[in-house]
């Protein structure tokens, strides 16, 4: 039992943490490159471009979408 509660207690703690850290630009690219440049050519990095995918939502492929809804309810986006 003792092991058990250890277990869930650190997947917990790594979930905890994966929130507070956020997404990775990476993971951000890669799941809405393809979108960025059909929608967004030009339009700026941070808000102007999550603002500007927001705009196309519809068009987005879904794993696009679902970036733009975490970073919409209000997860970060570090460089790493």
């Amino acid at each position: 039992m003792g092991v058990l509660r250890t277990l869930t207690l650190a997947g917990g703690m790594a979930m905890f943490a994966s929130n507070a850290i956020g997404m990775s630009v990476m993971e951000v690219a890669g799941k809405c490159g393809d979108d960025a440049k059909a929608y967004c050519q030009g339009v700026g990095y941070g808000d102007a471009m999550t603002d500007c995918l927001a705009t196309h939502y519809s068009k987005l492929h879904p794993a696009c979408r679902a970036v733009v809804d975490r970073i919409k309810g209000g997860e970060k986006v570090s460089l790493f």
